[in-house]
């Protein structure tokens, strides 16, 4: 009785073009090295998202009223150097390190939340791994609700939207929403090129 396939190639016909590959193992070993990288790319905004996670832990002081301090009493082996270039520069921990910290932050978050998932995307960010922020958690975040209103400011001002124009709580909402879903953790995120779809998204009653 013929057997139709499963999609899945017979293990025979992938020794048979493993057999056939014209590459030896030195041309491997050439491809390898050419390849190969001296170091870790950066992780773009890993400082950003990290700086987010120490946010919603409330575990320390806020950047401008001296988180770096405030984290180095946590664990006095860490470096001000280091927890400096963590926080602004980049720079990832040693990998040790950095799962040990989002264990410890994760573990001061409210509800069920997968370590494993929050160190992927401190490491990679959206859309390489989904945000684990839930809308909800970032709209309740008091630093993201700081920087939803110097936003709010600036649209406002920049394109004379008067106070009569708009509800002020719905449109902050939308702000919020935003900028949950544009990966906005901090201040310097917000670039110039957002605020006209912003103020589209927030303003709906604006667009021409």
């Amino acid at each position: 009785m013929h057997k139709e396939s499963d999609g899945e190639e017979p293990l025979s016909s992938l020794k048979s073009e493993m057999k056939s590959s014209s590459k030896t193992v030195q041309d491997y070993a050439t491809e390898y090295s050419r390849i190969a990288e001296p170091e870790l790319p950066i992780s773009s905004g890993f400082s950003a998202r990290l700086n987010m996670l120490w946010d919603l832990a409330g575990a320390v002081p806020s950047q401008t009223e001296g988180r770096v301090l405030g984290i180095m009493g946590i664990n006095s082996n860490w470096r001000e150097s280091d927890v400096r270039s963590w926080l602004q520069r980049d720079v990832l921990p040693p990998r040790l390190e950095l799962h040990n910290i989002v264990k410890f932050l994760v573990n001061q978050l409210q509800g069920s939340h997968n370590v494993l998932r929050w160190e992927a995307f401190l490491i990679y960010g959206s859309p390489i791994v989904p945000s684990p922020v839930d809308t909800l958690m970032y709209r309740e975040d008091q630093a993201r609700r700081d920087i939803a209103t110097m936003i709010f400011a600036q649209i406002t001002e920049k394109y004379q939207i008067p106070p009569s124009a708009y509800q002020a709580e719905v449109a902050f909402q939308r702000c919020l929403t935003f900028m949950h879903n544009l990966n906005i953790y901090e201040l310097r995120d917000f670039q110039p090129g957002h605020m006209e779809p912003f103020k589209n998204y927030m303003f709906p009653s604006t667009k021409k």
